[in-house]
């Protein structure tokens, strides 16, 4: 008796001869490891890391293997941990060092709690014209021009000139949300409030050479020039440390919380 096969049985053979043939699933498993083990050697550590988390799904049969790349993976995680970890508690040092120089105040409508340098607090320095920066608890930094005068100056920008540097904040028009104006007993007062990555490099600016003379400039209906007080220059280096220090850990806290998550 002979038997006889369809051309879709004889296909099906072949593929399994050829099949049978060639590498297993657990020696292509072992050949990406190898691959994500030269990535991660070269730094390449996020395809490292897709190429190891493939494995268990491309290559069922391959669960030694599958272990194995685990095993490195959550090695990585630890890896990253382990700096996160260490740079959480430089931040926390730095915080805890500081802090005690700044108020935290925090508003009914407030998202987070701000610190403002206690040589910088408004109920100190209402009467006089002066550079000011705070921060919150996600290291987020705000600058603000405030002026005290005899007359309006609806100054609308500033400049800061040192010897070697200069720079321009953003403009902010006398009707905008953040031009605020106000008078008492025949005294004025103006104060803009400056955010976002412009405000952040001039405050970064100051900071960096809080060891200088240098003046404030506002620009207005007229201009009003003032050397910045060096316990301003102070607090305003202070704040922009101590912010970086919050940023960092407000990132590690996050990061840490996500990786201790993956490593299963």
């Amino acid at each position: 008796m002979k038997l006889r096969f369809s051309i879709g049985t004889r296909i099906a053979i072949l593929l399994a001869m050829i099949s049978a043939c060639g590498p297993s699933q657990p020696e292509l498993a072992a050949g990406k490891i190898n691959m994500a083990k030269s990535l991660l050697a070269t730094g390449d550590t996020v395809n490292s890391l897709l190429l190891l988390d493939s494995i268990s799904g491309l290559f069922p049969e391959a669960r030694a293997e599958a272990g194995k790349a685990k095993e490195i993976r959550n090695g990585i995680y630890e890896a990253r941990l382990s700096r996160l970890r260490g740079n959480l508690a430089s931040a926390q040092k730095i915080i805890t060092s500081m802090i005690g120089e700044f108020r935290a105040e925090k508003g009914e409508f407030d998202k987070y709690t701000s610190y403002v340098h206690d040589r910088q607090a408004i109920d100190q320095n209402w009467t006089r014209s002066f550079i000011q920066v705070y921060f919150n608890e996600k290291g987020e930094l705000t600058l603000l021009s405030n002026y005290y005068g005899s007359q309006w100056l609806n100054h609308t920008s500033f400049s800061i000139v040192g010897e070697g540097f200069s720079a321009k904040s953003d403009s902010v028009a006398t009707d905008q949300f953040n031009n605020h104006h106000g008078d008492f007993n025949g005294v004025m007062w103006e104060r803009i409030t400056y955010t976002g990555p412009h405000a952040d490099a001039l405050i970064a600016l100051i900071a960096v050479n809080s060891g200088k003379k240098m003046k404030a400039i506002y620009k207005g209906t007229s201009t009003y020039i003032f050397w910045i007080e060096d316990f301003d220059k102070k607090a305003i280096k202070d704040a922009f440390e101590v912010s970086k220090a919050f940023k960092v850990k407000s990132d590690a806290e996050k990061l840490i919380q996500e990786l201790e998550e993956r490593i299963k």
